[in-house]
């Protein structure tokens, strides 16, 4: 376990969440050294992500209850706990959404700083297009080193697809807590949560992404059994 202060918040990280990272980064099909590096530059990229996601809301959440929040990392996700603290709907709302929001943010940041990188604000931002679906062009791996070109393409493309993700009317998700926070009916949420669940499944089976479809599947059984206990 490692165990650190970060404005006034509590961080604890779990071993298992570099484990998940090493694995969706590729490590299982490493062959090399440059591809361990790749590996590493992804797990640098995906622990800073997650960390400014529930950072977000650490921070929000101070600011509303004023009290001392923890943050854990585990996995392949995170959890932000504010003991004792009371919000109101539409505070838990906002506190939700400032960890989509950070982590995007952390994505812009990241796009800006490659703009700098590579000397030209155009150009930078033709790159943050492709780094969004993990590509890096020939012409840019010509003029610069390989290894930063992955480290800000894992950055953008990390910090913007774990958002969408993230922001998906699924319960427990981000986008689910939101829903959760402005539905009365906890039974429809979860019915919701379940449809959008189910056709993600179908969509990412049919597409070969088995990670992301025994996600939906595992998310799909859970919103179920919520769903069959909500009572109404």
């Amino acid at each position: 376990m490692i165990r650190f202060s970060l404005f006034g918040v509590s961080v604890c990280i779990h071993p298992t969440l570099w484990l998940t990272l090493a694995i969706l980064g590729g490590v299982l099909s490493s062959t090399g050294i440059q591809d361990l590096l790749s590996v590493s530059l992804f797990v640098v990229a995906g622990f800073v992500c997650l960390l400014s996601h529930e950072m977000g809301h650490a921070l929000v959440g101070r600011l509303f209850a004023g009290n001392c929040p923890d943050v854990h990392l585990a996995w392949l996700g995170g959890d932000c706990s504010h003991e004792g603290a009371n919000f109101t709907r539409m505070q838990g709302v906002l506190m939700t959404i400032a960890g989509p929001a950070a982590s995007l943010l952390l994505g812009v940041l990241a796009a800006l700083v490659l703009c700098l990188y590579v000397g030209d604000f155009s150009f930078g931002l033709y790159l943050s297009r492709y780094f969004l679906f993990n590509v890096i062009p020939g012409e840019a791996l010509q003029a610069w080193p390989y290894m930063p070109l992955v480290f800000f393409c894992n950055m953008i493309a990390v910090s913007f697809w774990w958002t969408v993700l993230n922001l998906l009317p699924i319960f427990p998700l981000d986008g689910g807590q939101i829903m959760h926070g402005l539905m009365r009916s906890p039974r429809l949420m979860h019915s919701v949560s379940l449809y959008v669940a189910v056709t993600l499944f179908v969509v990412f089976r049919t597409l070969g992404m088995w990670i992301a479809c025994l996600f939906m599947l595992a998310l799909s059984v859970l919103n179920y059994r919520f769903r069959m206990q909500a009572p109404y």
